[in-house]
């Protein structure tokens, strides 16, 4: 029933948008850690909303990077300290939106509507970094129980569009010591590729709010 609020012919538009730009998941450039990624998106007095914010790990890699913005957090978890516990609560405008390991927590219509209104606290122009699991990983996103719906680098991207943002950049991430990242990436990577399975373990998303 909820699918029929889902405009699948401007999905399936949107994805085809995203192979002209990342032809398979090999084309999605590899970084090893989230801060990098906030260092290219973040900049001294900006305000950052941070959704399905957990125990804030964003926060503490901000403090980490030695940025110096306004940070708020939500999340449905009542038993940490967050700013607020249900989106509909949030009456602010932000530069910077996180939607981190949440987006697969929501049935596929529910996922949409999330960004939709995310994008209606973001400022003209403000930026969204969306991330999930990578599902090219043989069981990433099967190692959480309440994992809804699964979104290959493509999907997501074309959601995002969907719902009124300009993907601007997409990566892969993955981290380990130093000899695994070695042997998995430089030396075995010709194996993954042939076997179409992907180290890397999850997927980030660059978004810009469409005026």
């Amino acid at each position: 029933m909820e699918d029929k609020t889902i405009e699948w012919s401007k999905l399936f538009s949107a994805r085809e948008k995203v192979h002209k730009m990342y032809r398979s998941i090999w084309d999605v450039p590899l970084i090893k850690k989230r801060s990098a990624l906030l260092r290219l998106i973040l900049r001294d007095g900006m305000s950052l909303l941070d959704v399905g914010a957990g125990s804030k790990g964003v926060k503490e890699e901000i403090e980490k990077v030695g940025l110096k913005i306004t940070y708020k957090s939500m999340d449905v978890d009542v038993n940490v300290q967050h700013d607020f516990y249900d989106i509909e609560d949030v009456h602010e405008v932000f530069d910077v939106v996180i939607l981190s390991e949440a987006i697969e927590h929501m049935s596929f219509s529910e996922g949409i509507h999330m960004l939709k209104r995310l994008r209606d606290v973001l400022r003209d122009g403000g930026i969204i970094l969306v991330s999930t699991p990578n599902i090219f990983h043989p069981n990433k996103f099967f190692t959480t129980a309440d994992h809804k719906t699964y979104y290959a680098y493509d999907e997501l991207a074309a959601v995002m569009d969907l719902a009124g943002y300009e993907v601007k950049e997409l990566y892969r991430s993955f981290n380990d010591a130093f000899h695994r990242y070695v042997l998995k990436v430089y030396i075995f990577g010709f194996l993954f590729r042939f076997l179409d399975i992907d180290y890397a373990y999850t997927i980030f998303a660059i978004g810009k709010k469409r005026v």
